[in-house]
């Protein structure tokens, strides 16, 4: 009997071990199949800055890199791309209008492929605090509907140093004229001070444009002007001896960018010969983020004198029908320099 002991245990060996290596096997099989599949597509999403204004466009940057072995398409489906936004309080934010992701694209195998949306005005994010953005994609011929990494972005509040109302008719044919807000804001964050422009309706019900026009000194006050053409010149301070100078338009739009340095004068904004505002003073610095480019400057410089003078020349014939010529004085721009 003692010699039949071996036996049982070695009848029984062979039935623990098949059982477990079964188990083994498909614990492998899980833990190599499924990175595996999740491995062929890799999506993330970035944004450039960590903290933004309400109401100013957020652009969300989807990469997506594809190790399938074959060709994917995108942007086909209307549900191919999808975001979620939730506040940190935990509430999602509801989507108010449909994201502009259509358009297809294509992937090649090892390639990388990146889609750009703006993810206002779809979600208002306006209460001030931290926001988790997630993007998922949908694979349809790998069957696959992945999600990315939560990227966090902060909402930031703004003081109002100078706001304006102003007339304005588009450019359409049949426009009423109505009224719009130019509005300069200062943001403070951990890592800088920006001066921000808000376009926006009399109400501030409609935002046209909210955006950073760049990094300013806390001391000094910017200068600003409305030229004849309702666009607003700004020239403030950024460095110790340079200076940013922009033209925004009505609509919202940025119309030019430049540097400004200081020479034996300082800069600043002066109502022209031609009825334009320009910079006197300090020297120009050609830049590589200038708007627009050096060798588009001219030509956008020659095509405002002829919209200028052409509104010039209608006021005076609509005022010279009604006012004898002695009464007719020269318009100036709106100029509130001393009303911070």
């Amino acid at each position: 009997m003692v010699g039949e002991l071996p036996l049982a245990s070695s009848m029984q060996e062979p039935k623990i071990s098949g059982m477990l290596m079964k188990r083994l096997c498909l614990v492998l099989s899980a833990l190599v199949l499924i990175p595996h599949t999740l491995a062929q597509v890799d999506v993330s999403l970035s944004f450039k800055k960590d903290f933004y204004l309400a109401d100013e466009f957020i652009l969300a940057e989807l990469t997506i890199v594809n190790f399938s072995g074959k060709t994917l398409v995108f942007g086909e489906q209307p549900n191919w791309l999808t975001f979620s936004v939730e506040s940190s309080r935990d509430t999602l934010v509801a989507r108010q209008k449909e994201l502009d992701i259509m358009g297809r694209f294509e992937i090649p195998n090892a390639g990388r492929g990146i889609r750009r949306v703006h993810l206002v005005p779809a979600f208002r994010m306006v209460d001030q605090g931290r926001y988790r953005i997630k993007a998922t994609v949908e694979v349809p011929e790998l069957e696959l509907r992945m999600s990315t990494q939560e990227a966090e972005l902060g909402i930031l509040t703004a003081n109002v140093l100078w706001e304006r109302e102003f007339g304005w008719v588009s450019e359409g044919l049949g426009s009423e004229p109505e009224v719009r807000r130019y509005e300069l804001m200062r943001s403070v964050s951990e890592k800088s001070i920006e001066l921000y422009v808000k376009v926006s309706d009399q109400y501030r019900e409609r935002v046209f444009g909210v955006y950073s026009l760049g990094n300013v000194v806390s001391f000094g006050q910017p200068e600003r002007q409305v030229d004849r053409l309702s666009n607003l010149h700004v020239l403030f301070q950024n460095g110790a001896r340079t200076f940013r100078y922009a033209i925004i338009k009505p609509d919202g739009r940025l119309l030019l960018q430049q540097r400004w340095d200081y020479s034996d004068t300082r800069p600043r904004l002066k109502l022209g010969d031609q009825g334009l505002i320009e910079v006197v003073g300090g020297l120009r610095q050609l830049s590589f983020d200038d708007i627009p480019s050096p060798d588009q400057l001219s030509e956008v410089r020659e095509r405002n004198l002829e919209q200028a003078q052409s509104s010039q020349e209608e006021e005076s014939i609509d005022e010279s029908r009604e006012l004898e010529p002695s009464a007719v004085s020269p318009e100036k721009p709106l100029s509130d320099e001393n009303q911070l």
